[in-house]
């Protein structure tokens, strides 16, 4: 939802907005709209604020949506304005001391008035605030236009609201806002309300001898206050809907300088200065500025529709955490069904496998010693494919020839060579015995070492190396 400021007066006969987008293609842009309310449309209180409520959704082209912020200010100031000073930052503090400062400052009792604060500003003494105060009845009776039309989010106090709004074009000089018949004249030091007086209402008759006195006024009070701050003459920046052209004439004649604020429309076009304290406080709706907006005048129908949606989020919230919650225990209870079944094949397969086991503790590594300790029984008796003194044993039986007559008188094993000593009846048969075990694998070399015929011409006594290896040799 695109979020707009938006600074609003309502007076007796109309309605005045200034409308800032902000948007991207137009940024810094401003739409002020104007509406005559029709008085004569009802006979109550009820008809004109449906009256007003209508052109409020008409001027904003719908209803006022969740995003948007509103700001007025009071039309006349019946409080007090101080600034103080104080050793601390902290809000909360700050906000509970004022109220004993001003009491204690103050000539009259202020337990039936508001009291609002600028942020503080660091300062050579600590921090710097400007504290505001206004009655009660006043409140509400600004308040009261606004009921049911508009969420009023900022209820500010001129020209606090006005200068914290223009800061980006104006933030240094005197600001001279004439609107609604009354007059205030500001020291601006970098976009912050030094001094400022409230002189009153003034006469609007366009005549020139007027705009010559109200001209001679403003410079009498603008040097009062440059003085006050040991400052040159500042140059002036006009506001209100009783700047004139007759009035800037006379001021320029008065050798005072005005500037020039390039605020500009949807059309690219300067804003009018009557719309300028409304565009100011569009602005001011989303700063920080002194806001009446507290203790009792504190926006409830804002809060209830914030506190709605809360509601909804926090359903939405918590029916995903009891949904995310249910398929974790059913996923989790659905793996723990699927870990117990192969936990019992496990079993019935140990068992199995090694029935004289009578306690299960660790399956895996039960299983592994008993792999491991079948393996060594294996190689004891030559029942692997080791070269193990068995296995090399029962391939010498396999690869002796049956239709021999062989008597081995000696077997010498080492892990890679044997060495056979025996006797047999011919040197052919010393051949075919060498012959038949170079066709084992186990023997990469065999070889006749020695041979030779005995005394008595009937018996060979021979001699047979073979080295040991995967792979059967030559001689």
């Amino acid at each position: 939802m695109k979020k707009r400021l938006i600074g609003i007066e309502i007076t007796a006969h109309s309605i005045r907005m200034a409308i800032f987008s902000n948007d991207k293609e137009h940024p810094n842009q401003f739409k002020t709209l104007e509406r005559t309310i029709n008085e004569n449309n009802g006979d109550g209180d009820n008809d004109i604020n449906t009256n007003i409520k209508q052109l409020i959704a008409e001027m904003l082209g719908s209803r006022p949506g969740f995003a948007d912020r509103f700001c007025a200010t009071l039309p006349n100031a019946d409080g007090f304005v101080r600034q103080l000073n104080f050793p601390f930052n902290d809000p909360r503090k700050i906000y509970a001391a004022t109220k004993m400062e001003l009491a204690a400052e103050l000539p009259c009792d202020i337990s039936q008035h508001i009291v609002a604060t600028t942020k503080p500003l660091a300062s050579e003494d600590g921090f710097t605030i400007t504290a505001a105060t206004a009655t009660s009845q006043s409140i509400a009776k600004a308040l009261q236009p606004f009921e049911d039309a508009v969420p009023l989010h900022v209820l500010g106090l001129s020209p606090f609201a006005e200068a914290c709004g223009l800061q980006s074009w104006f933030d240094n000089g005197i600001m001279i806002n004439i609107h609604a018949n009354q007059l205030i004249i500001s020291l601006l030091q970098q976009g912050i309300v030094i001094n400022f007086e409230h002189c009153g209402t003034i006469n609007r008759n366009k005549n020139d001898m007027d705009h010559t006195e109200l001209a001679n006024l403003i410079k009498c009070k603008t040097a009062l206050l440059c003085h006050g701050a040991r400052l040159e003459q500042q140059p002036l920046c006009l506001i209100g809907d009783g700047i004139s052209a007759n009035l800037k004439k006379s001021l320029s004649q008065l050798g005072l300088k005005l500037a020039e604020l390039e605020v500009l429309d949807e059309n690219q076009k300067k804003i009018d200065p009557a719309y300028l304290p409304l565009c100011a406080r569009a602005l001011a709706a989303g700063r920080e500025t002194i806001n009446f907006r507290s203790g009792p005048f504190t926006l409830k129908s804002e809060w209830t529709t914030l506190k709605k949606h809360l509601y909804a989020g926090g359903s939405l919230l918590l029916i995903a955490l009891i949904i995310i919650s249910a398929t974790t225990i059913r996923t989790y209870r659905h793996k723990n069904r699927i870990s117990e079944n192969y936990r019992h094949q496990i079993s019935q397969i140990f068992r199995q496998t090694l029935p004289e086991a009578k306690v299960i503790v660790d399956i895996p590594r039960q299983l592994q010693a008993a792999l491991q300790q079948l393996k060594e029984t294996s190689q004891l008796v030559g029942l692997d494919k080791s070269t193990s003194a068995l296995s090399v044993l029962r391939t010498l039986s396999l690869h002796t020839p049956t239709d021999l007559k062989i008597d081995i008188k000696k077997f010498s094993y080492e892990p890679q060579t044997l060495i056979l000593d025996g006797v047999t009846n011919s040197f052919d048969s010393v051949n075919r015995l060498a012959e038949e075990l170079r066709k084992a694998i186990i023997f990469s070399e065999v070889r006749i070492a020695d041979a030779k015929m005995g005394i008595d011409g009937h018996q060979v006594t021979f001699r047979l190396q073979l080295a040991i290896g995967q792979q059967g040799g030559q001689q």
